[in-house]
Parts: C-alpha cells; structure tokens; sequence
C-alpha cells in the first residue's frame, strides 16, 4: 500500500500569485500608481532613446562616417601627390630628352622651302609657288605653315607625300587640294613644319610592328589606287590577244602583297607568283606590278592608263 502525499498549499501559493500579477495587469492606467507609471515612463523613454540613438547612427547624422571617408580619401591624394611629387626630377629629365631636331642653327623658313623644294624636285613634282607663313605656338608646338602649289601625276603625288616622314622635321600636309587638268594634275596644299620635332622614320615604323602579328584580324585592307585614270588599260603591242586590264590599287606589308585589277570580267585580286591568263605575276611593289609570258614582260602601274 502506497501513499502520495500532496502540498496543496505550495500550488494554491503559486496560483494565487499567477492571478496577482494578471489582475495587476489588468489594472487600468487611470488606476495605476505613481511608482508604477515612473517605472513605465521611464521603460518607455529608454526604448525611444535607443531607437532614436540607432536610428542616428545608422543615418549618419553627426556625419562620422562622411568625415572618416572624406580623410580616408584626403590621405590617398596625398599619398599620390608624393609619388608624383617624387617623380617630378624623373618627368623632367624625360620631357628634357624628347625628339628635339639637333641643329647648330635655328631652323628658319629658308630651310622649310629648301627641304620642300628638295623632296619635290625628287619625285618629279613641279614646284609653282612656296609660299611660308608667320610662326605660331612655342617649344614643341611651334608650327609655320607652308603653302604650295604644284602640277605632278598621282603616283609621284603619292610618292612626295609618303616622303614627308624620312625629312629631318616633321610636316605634316593638310588642306591637300587636286585637281585634274589636261596634261597634269593640279596640287595645293598647306605644310605645317613643326621645326621642333622629327618624324617617325620608316623603318622605325616597321619595328614598331615587329612584335605584332601579321594575320590579326584588327589588320585593315587598305587599297590605294589612282581615281584620275582611265577607265581601261590595254595591253602591249607586242600581245594582240592580251585581255584589257586597270590596275586599280595595290596593298603591301612587310612580308607579301596584293593588286586590285579591274578586267573586262570583273575586278580581281592578284598576288606575286600567281598565273593571270596566259601571263604571270613576277613582281609586285608599292606602284606598279610585273607581268611575264614567255621571254616578254611588261608593267602595269598606278598612273598607266593604256
């Protein structure tokens, strides 16, 4: 036989202080006591104090973090201004160092129409008048401007501009006028002459290219052909039979080529080597190309018309 003995007095204790607290509760504001709304006030005045406090952190109203960020950048810049300060004796010595044309002398505009005349003279283009103007600019920027006016073909045309940059300054054409006329061609045009600055020289374009790849696709085709000549160009006296061609622009790089022909069929492509009717390609340069059959040969350039 088992006996359970139960404490009712310890659970009706705790049930009766359960239902004080919920009658407490219950109890309405207009019924409270002065401690007890001190203490509600002041519960509620902590909480609003706390949200308000987060809320002026998060919003960054005292500006803290705009302050903090703003010598977070000042302290970069000053960083980078020392390091370019410091680099400022290197700058120099680099900007002493450019391409300045050494000369005993000043370069004066005699020596523009001399080097001009002299490159004209070489390319068979027929000088009417060189006229140098006022100079403008200072240090590298110190430009006179030539005008000219000249009467030549298109190849030797081509040929005098090309040789502008293997002169001893740089020129640079601008304002290039032609016009055709009855046995020639017409040219004006303005040279600025920067006397302060050479050019790039041909072969130091070509290695500057010595590193790039050939078959690139950024490469560009570009085709320069002659648009004063002729529509057709026959063939030799010596090939009756020989098909009406126009060479019409030639590409070339540093290790192949390409003509453009324009023949009675349509325009084609050629390259050196390749069989062209009853003619082949031997050669093929900058201005014109070379064709063969049998022991005969003969040339098509740019300026032929015939």
């Amino acid at each position: 036989m088992s006996t359970i003995f139960v404490e009712s007095g310890g659970a009706a204790s705790a049930q009766l202080s359960l239902s004080h607290w919920i009658k407490r509760l219950r109890v309405p504001p207009d019924a409270w006591s002065l401690r007890r709304r001190w203490l509600v006030a002041l519960l509620i005045a902590g909480l609003v104090f706390g949200l308000g406090a987060h809320g002026w952190i998060v919003a960054d109203l005292a500006g803290v973090e705009a302050s903090r960020a703003a010598l977070t950048a000042s302290v970069q810049r000053l960083a980078d201004a020392r390091r370019a300060l410091a680099q400022l004796p290197l700058l120099r010595r680099a900007a002493a160092t450019t391409a300045v044309v050494p000369s005993a002398a000043p370069w004066s505009s005699a020596d523009d129409v001399r080097i001009v005349s002299e490159l004209a003279a070489q390319n068979s283009v027929a000088l009417l008048a060189v006229e140098p103007g006022a100079v403008v600019g200072e240090g590298v920027e110190r430009m006179r401007p030539v005008q000219l006016t000249a009467h030549t073909d298109f190849v030797h045309l081509m040929a005098f501009l090309h040789g502008l940059s293997d002169l001893p300054v740089l020129i640079v054409p601008v304002d290039v006028t032609v016009k055709q006329e009855a046995a020639s061609l017409a040219v004006s045009a303005t040279l600025r002459v920067f006397s302060a600055l050479r050019p790039v020289s041909s072969n130091d374009a070509a290695h500057a290219f010595d590193g790039a790849s050939l078959d690139s696709d950024d490469d560009e085709d570009i085709v320069f052909f002659d648009p004063f000549s002729l529509p057709q160009m026959q063939a030799a006296d010596e090939l009756p039979d020989a098909s009406q061609l126009r060479l019409v622009g030639v590409l070339r790089d540093r290790t192949r080529g390409m003509a453009l022909l324009d023949t009675p069929d349509g325009a084609t492509t050629v390259v050196a080597g390749q069989q062209l009717g009853a003619e082949r390609v031997t050669r093929l340069d900058a201005l014109a190309i070379t064709l063969a059959r049998g022991g005969t040969t003969r040339t098509l350039a740019l300026a032929e018309a015939s």
